[in-house]
């Protein structure tokens, strides 16, 4: 048999379907249970869910009879339901004896807000202090603001305003102060700019900040006005306003900024045209950016990269012939950040200015924003190109045009075209280093051929080239280079890239490997060349490298980059060849001079002895 559960556990179940359902069936039984503390909050929280007036009503009358905290759940309650009517049970509380029911009851008319409640308020901001007056400001706030929402925007003003009266805390006052520009959107621009312009900088902040929610062109230009008016501090946060308003009408105002005394203001201005500037920005940033420095620099090319508009582009690249050198070069910075693909004929003609600045700045350029079909053009630059700088950066710009050739065996076509008919030999040597970055096999010949020639610069590009190699392909040229040379310098140079490219190719058997190492080793005329040997030597991870470095421990001048290149070796040898490995560290430990790389060889055999 299932037994029923006492009527007391099923009643506040039952009672609260009820409310959900509506029914005011329960509403005299649960005023009964509002006197009992044990009940109260439960009765209370049924009644709030019920609708019809019979509620305000129970709830009214049994307010005073209750005394303490439900007393004051009741006033909560009352506020909740917002029922106008209750205001008149209320407004003799707030003076209440007892502080918890005088809030409360502040409170709830704050809830209420209708005309009676809002009067008592306005009577108690006057006759109440310390923490109930905060309350009873926050609660005729919350009047203006249900007035506001009802449509009855002239009495939520009045009452906005009477809280936005100096002397207010100023919280409220902040909160009043956008309650006026919500009830008052005819008036919002002139409510603003009359607080911007009173110079208090709580308010002003405020106030600026609200220049961002409300529309028209009248309020921009009337903010403009006042701009000027602000110190630096309230004209920084204007201008940034202005800014996220995007409203062009402020435009002139924020170029007039740009003059300003006050630095701050001249980089909030600079800043602002990014977003309200125009084709007319153009040469004000460009010019800015060339004669200033630091953060204003920083700010009026990052305003100048920004602008936009469909004439930006073709009046940076129109501005550019008649520009001063340093004018010109901050124009050309911003075509390579605004990516104008357009600007590649201005930018071939300015890499050839009288000013090597220019012509650098524009080289720098090209290599962002030039394409394949431009590298003929380039490449006839580079060969009349004197200086040392302008021409190392034209090399690189070839050799990044040349990499976005999809074919890499067609990199280097218009290279070696050129360097067929070139004769002068700054030209041949700038051509022959292209090559060797590009890196295409097809120009492996015609290097080999400069490796020839007569004249000693070229010969020295020739074998920089194949020591940039990316492969290991050229390591016999190299080779010859550093067996045959008189060259001291050539061969010096020959050996360092033997060194380099050697140690490129991983596929190529170990046992060659070291016998190019150990061909190289040969050679090296000097300690000098054999450290440069060692050091490469170093990065082979192989048994048979150890062997080859600990073999210069024994050598007094070679033993610190012997016995480095052994503990980097070690590193991948001991897990498979833990013993011989050991016995290599040992002769670390015996003839090394190094108490660094002594007590790494230490470490390193410790380690082999806890395998």
């Amino acid at each position: 048999m299932i037994r029923r559960p006492p009527r007391s556990t099923l009643f506040p179940y039952t009672t609260l379907f009820r409310s959900i359902i509506g029914s005011e069936e329960a509403v005299p039984t649960l005023v009964v249970m509002l006197t009992e503390t044990a009940t109260s909050d439960m009765a209370r929280y049924v009644l709030e869910r019920i609708p019809g007036s019979a509620v305000e009503q129970a709830l009214r009358k049994t307010l005073p009879k209750t005394s303490g905290k439900t007393k004051v759940g009741i006033i909560n309650s009352l506020g909740r339901r917002r029922n106008t009517e209750s205001a008149a049970a209320l407004c003799s509380l707030i003076y209440d004896s007892e502080p918890m029911v005088a809030a409360a009851a502040v409170s709830a008319l704050g809830r209420i807000a209708g005309a009676e409640a809002t009067k008592a308020l306005a009577e108690a901001k006057e006759q109440t202090s310390g923490k109930l007056r905060l309350l009873v400001l926050d609660a005729y706030l919350n009047c203006a603001d249900q007035l506001v929402a009802r449509g009855e925007q002239s009495g939520a003003l009045a009452v906005y305003e009477q809280l936005y009266a100096a002397g207010e805390p100023v919280p409220i006052r902040i909160a009043a102060l956008r309650g006026r520009v919500a009830a008052a959107p005819k008036k919002a621009g002139e409510i603003i700019v009359n607080v911007i312009e009173a110079d208090d900088p709580v308010t002003q902040a405020v106030a600026i900040a609200l220049v961002r929610e409300v529309s028209g062109i009248g309020i921009t230009e009337a903010l403009a006005e006042s701009l000027d008016k602000l110190s630096a501090t309230g004209q920084v946060q204007l201008l940034s306003a202005l800014a996220d308003r995007g409203d062009q009408a402020a435009l002139s105002a924020v170029v007039n900024a740009t003059k300003s005394s006050e630095q701050s203001v001249r980089i909030a201005a600079l800043d602002a045209l990014a977003a309200l500037g125009d084709a007319s920005s153009v040469n004000l940033l460009a010019q800015v950016a060339a004669a200033a420095k630091g953060a204003e620099q920083k700010t009026a090319r990052r305003s100048l990269d920004r602008l936009r508009g469909p004439k930006i582009d073709q009046t940076i690249i129109a501005s550019i012939s008649q520009a001063e050198p340093k004018v010109k070069i901050e124009l050309i910075r911003s075509i390579s950040r605004r990516n104008i693909y357009t600007a590649v004929k201005t930018l071939l003609k300015t890499a050839k200015d009288s000013d090597s600045k220019v012509r650098l700045a524009s080289f720098k350029a090209l290599k962002t924003i030039a394409d394949r079909k431009d590298l003929p053009a380039l490449v006839n630059l580079l060969a009349d190109v004197q200086s040392g700088s302008v021409r190392n950066e034209a090399e690189g710009t070839i050799v990044a045009v040349a990499n976005k050739i999809p074919d890499r065996n067609r990199r280097a076509e218009v290279i070696l075209a050129k360097l067929a008919s070139v004769k002068e030999v700054t030209g041949r040597c700038s051509l022959l280093s292209v090559l060797g970055k590009i890196a295409d096999d097809s120009s492996l010949p015609a290097i080999r051929t400069a490796l020839k020639d007569k004249n000693v610069e070229v010969k020295s590009a020739a074998i920089r080239a194949l020591s940039e190699w990316p492969t290991g392909q050229p390591v016999a040229d190299l080779l010859k280079v550093v067996r045959t040379s008189r060259n001291e310098t050539h061969r010096v140079l020959a050996l360092r890239g033997v060194v380099r490219l050697i140690g490129l190719d991983s596929r190529r058997p170990e046992k060659e490997t070291i016998k190019m190492y150990r061909q190289a080793m040969s050679l090296a005329s000097n300690v000098s060349e054999k450290k440069m040997v060692l050091s490469g030597l170093a990065n082979i991870k192989s048994y048979a490298a150890l062997q080859m470095a600990a073999a210069y421990l024994e050598q007094k001048a070679l033993q610190q980059e012997a016995g480095m290149a052994v503990i980097k070796i070690a590193e991948a040898t001991y897990l498979s060849h833990p013993q011989r490995t050991r016995d290599i560290l040992e002769k670390v430990l015996r003839f090394g001079k190094n108490d660094s790389l002594r007590k790494r060889a230490q470490e390193m055999i410790n380690k082999i002895k806890s395998l």
